[in-house]
């Protein structure tokens, strides 16, 4: 969900292994990918089937691999622009915005920098409020109770802190925690729904999609494999960034991996029985179900450090806050926790939120402008004669092409789905601010 997660860290960096200095091996950063993306997005991808219907499933597959093309594709591109200007080798806080400056100039930088503010920021509002849901209902089943809306500052009080972390380099160990949290709670679904695939199955009834829940479903596939706004941060911390390639391929793999069986046999098992979280719709009080729910705590813990600390950074760049740990620091990502929760009392759905930045930023930071700075970036000249132009094959041309073309559309209808799911006068009836 995964986050779908930017920017990067002040420290010393050199292409290729830097002299004295450690940094992330291919291994860790596919493990940091599949972590970081793998996440509330998975939780979400079985009742996007409900919405799409069997097409879902292949468009799992093929935005999983357009995804991960993509994430190479930027990758290409980093490489690209630190060839091409040795001082981004050093200290680079915002590599994303970076790469669009050198590509078209201010304006996509200002876009770019934008669109990874609402996508991580709205990635972080998911985080909480799946969150909250999750510990609500764990709680309840011990015969405790206390409604959601009091949940989300719960939740909010004990991420915050966590917040105040630095970049994926100094904290290696939570992507690692991501990722066994991960595929523990992965077993524990699929335990779960196989064994009570004889009992739900007979009852199960399956709906066909309407143009408007299609799209809607695709929201949800589309935030299932963002994160690539991130992706320039983790490569950034790599000792050998021309390897970061490998760690997103076997990242992807990963989450297809896991993403496929569960979400097939979550579709098939349950039908229309789905909700937006797959864990409520499993058997209450289930050893496997309570599981999963502490187990999708932690990874939403763990990813929301490594999702929303780069966009932090850059804000507090901006602001003239010190890269170090320091008051100043503590203070502004409190205030940011704070306008979370706002936002998150106000629209208590964390899919909801979900299909608005899957269709949006996401899709925008994800699949559309990666291969548009690509291909901007090949076919550049210099006027000194510094570099020449790149040829690039013309099968990846029309294949690029055909990803922003499809990834505008689908992004486009997608959000205009979103946001009128959004402001269907419904939504509101749940507001915490009305509700409570």
């Amino acid at each position: 969900m995964a986050s779908e997660r930017s920017m990067s860290i002040n420290s010393d960096r050199t292409v290729g292994k830097a002299a004295g200095q450690a940094g992330l091996s291919p291994m860790v950063a596919s493990v940091f990918i599949t972590g970081m993306v793998a996440g509330s997005g998975m939780l979400a991808l079985a009742n996007a089937v409900k919405l799409t219907g069997y097409i879902g499933m292949v468009l799992l597959v093929y935005f999983g691999a357009n995804s991960a093309f993509c994430g190479y594709t930027l990758s290409r591109c980093w490489l690209i622009v630190e060839s091409r200007y040795p001082e981004l080798q050093q200290q680079v806080r915002a590599p994303y915005p970076e790469i669009a400056y050198r590509a078209f100039g201010n304006p996509l930088k200002y876009l770019a920098t934008v669109a990874i503010f609402i996508n991580q920021f709205g990635s972080g509002v998911v985080y909480v409020l799946l969150s909250a849901e999750l510990i609500r209902d764990l709680i309840r089943t011990a015969g405790l109770d206390m409604v959601e809306c009091y949940w989300i500052l719960v939740i909010a009080a004990i991420l915050c802190p966590c917040t105040f972390l630095g970049s994926p380099k100094d904290f290696w160990f939570i992507g690692v925690t991501a990722l066994v949290s991960t595929v523990l709670a992965w077993f524990c679904i699929i335990i779960h729904l196989s064994m009570h695939y004889s009992e739900t199955v007979v009852s199960a009834t399956h709906v066909s999609p309407t143009f408007g829940t299609l799209f809607l479903g695709m929201s949800t596939i589309l935030f299932a494999f963002g994160g690539a706004s991130s992706f320039p941060t983790i490569q950034n911390d790599m000792a050998d960034r021309s390897k970061f390639g490998t760690s997103v391929l076997f990242g992807y793999l990963g989450l297809i991996t896991m993403y496929f069986p569960m979400t097939l046999l979550g579709y098939l098992a349950l039908g229309d029985q789905l909700k937006p979280d797959l864990i409520n719709a499993l058997t209450p009080n289930s050893f496997f179900r309570s599981a999963a729910q502490v187990l999708f705590m932690l990874n939403l813990t763990t990813s929301l450090v490594s999702v929303i600390s780069p966009v932090y950074q850059q804000l507090e760049d901006s602001i003239g806050i010190p890269s170090n740990f320091n008051v100043r620091r503590a203070l502004f990502r409190t205030a940011m926790m704070v306008l979370n929760v706002l936002i998150g009392e106000t629209v208590p759905s964390f899919g909801k939120v979900l299909n608005l930045i899957g269709g949006s930023t996401l899709t925008l930071m994800t699949f559309i402008l990666p291969p548009i700075m690509y291909l901007r970036l090949t076919s550049m000249k210099s006027t000194e004669s510094k570099w020449e132009q790149t040829e690039v094959p013309l099968w990846e041309k029309v294949l690029l092409s055909e990803i922003i073309l499809i990834a505008t559309v689908g992004g486009v209808a997608a959000t205009y789905s979103a946001v009128s799911d959004i402001l269907d006068p419904a939504s509101f009836t749940n507001s915490c601010f009305i509700s409570v």
